[in-house]
């Protein structure tokens, strides 16, 4: 039973390893088009895309464990890689939250609901997060992990944050934000939204990851 566990496992992460190189190379590609989009490592600058190479990585990894699992070369996945897992699977959760709570709200009434979930952003914005909490709960519940690993787990998305705050305010001229630099419009009431963005990103990113944390133990 447990073999057959870890085997399902296996081919979920290689699934999600899969779409994520499909969906990332289809819009590093320039053949997707839609907004929040681009062209080569310049897409690199949306927190869709980082992580959701994250994701890839991560999958792949978890991949590899299980499968040497499986072969009888491990006894156990580490927890180092569920901890891994486990904070990919909270930054794409969180990529698809903002999405469907702010981005499509606000940028929707501007160029189309639904545009965000357009081409390769239907992917990454929304079946790759889906994909990713499902694999989470169906297969990657554990009790490896302590309420202690949940702050780890959510470093990622809390650099980005960090990231995009400070790339805003080095754009910045007599308290306006130069074009091109607020690209999520996060800052869409001056610079005084960062007392409202870092925060809002931290306190986000924990709770996604700490929910997750705790379906995984609930769920073992």
């Amino acid at each position: 039973m447990r073999n057959s566990h870890i085997r399902k496992g296996f081919i979920a992460n290689i699934i999600l390893t899969l779409l994520e190189l499909f969906s990332v190379s289809w819009m590093m590609s320039g053949l997707s088009g839609g907004i929040l989009s681009g062209v080569g490592l310049r897409v690199l600058k949306y927190f869709t895309i980082d992580s959701n190479i994250y994701l890839g990585i991560a999958s792949f990894i978890t991949a590899l464990e299980d499968h040497r699992v499986m072969t009888g070369k491990r006894k156990e996945i580490p927890s180092s890689v569920y901890l891994l897992k486990l904070s990919a699977t909270a930054a794409v959760t969180v990529t698809m939250l903002v999405t469907v709570f702010f981005l499509e709200p606000t940028m929707g009434r501007i160029f189309g609901y639904l545009a965000l979930f357009a081409y390769s952003n239907l992917f990454l914005h929304l079946l790759n997060p889906l994909a990713a909490i499902f694999t989470w709960i169906r297969f990657e519940k554990n009790d490896l992990l302590s309420s202690n690993d949940v702050l780890p787990a959510t470093a990622p998305t809390l650099l980005y944050a960090l990231y995009y705050v400070i790339e805003v305010l080095r754009h910045t001229k007599d308290g306006i934000i130069m074009p091109g630099y607020d690209w999520y419009g996060f800052f869409a009431f001056g610079l005084k939204s960062a007392i409202i963005v870092l925060p809002g990103f931290v306190l986000l990113a924990y709770a996604v990851s700490y929910v997750l944390y705790r379906i995984g133990r609930i769920r073992k």
